[in-house]
């Protein structure tokens, strides 16, 4: 199904409104370009076994377009520089968002009264920390604050809103988290990133 020109204007105008205005600051230029490129690579490497569909989503349906014609698509995404959403593919209903162990160390620091701990895995929506040389419990128990900071490889951290934190081994806290859209922007193409080296496409 090859999609009209005013289909093609419809979705191009739509992410245009969701885009944040102004110019963008040369490192936040580079950062954008960076992830165009591996969306290109992340696309290729999986345009032959792949079934493409542009989807549209609201609180009560969701509509599948299928993509025959990767040409469609690209065009699209000349006009969008968001990372992807990877999510990893299962038989349940719910979903999971695609994690990695870090290919650069991810800090995560739960209260400013805590060092920041070491990140084992990272997804978009949570990840593991290593709280050694602490007991995961005793860390759980004195977290207060809910928003946290993740350090990636910018020293500016990200600050992400937990939802929940468990304890899933003696030395190892699983958190969930949400962020805003801008850091959440961050964390994907840090994650996409991550992607493209595991599958040894960079």
């Amino acid at each position: 199904m090859k999609l009209t020109k005013e289909e093609l204007q419809f979705i191009n105008r739509t992410l245009a409104g969701n885009r944040v205005t102004g110019s963008l600051l040369p490192e936040a230029r580079d950062q954008k370009q960076q992830t165009h490129s591996e969306i290109k690579k992340l696309l290729a490497s999986i345009s032959n076994s792949s079934q493409f569909s542009l989807v549209a989503k609201n609180a009560n349906e969701q509509v599948e377009f299928p993509l025959s014609d990767l040409s469609a698509l690209m065009e699209i995404l000349d006009n969008n520089l968001e990372a992807p959403n990877i999510v990893e593919a299962a038989n349940s209903s719910a979903p999971r968002s695609w994690r990695t162990c870090p290919s650069t160390p991810v800090r995560f620091r739960l209260s400013p009264q805590m060092m920041p701990f070491n990140m084992v895995s990272i997804s978009q929506s949570g990840g593991l920390i290593n709280t050694f040389p602490y007991q995961a419990n005793a860390i759980q128990i004195n977290v207060i604050s809910r928003i946290a900071k993740l350090y990636l490889a910018d020293p500016i951290p990200l600050f992400a809103n937990v939802h929940s934190i468990k304890v899933a081994s003696p030395l190892e806290l699983a958190v969930s988290f949400a962020m805003n859209k801008t850091d959440n922007e961050k964390l994907k193409a840090f994650i996409l990133h991550n992607y493209i080296q595991r599958k040894g496409l960079g």
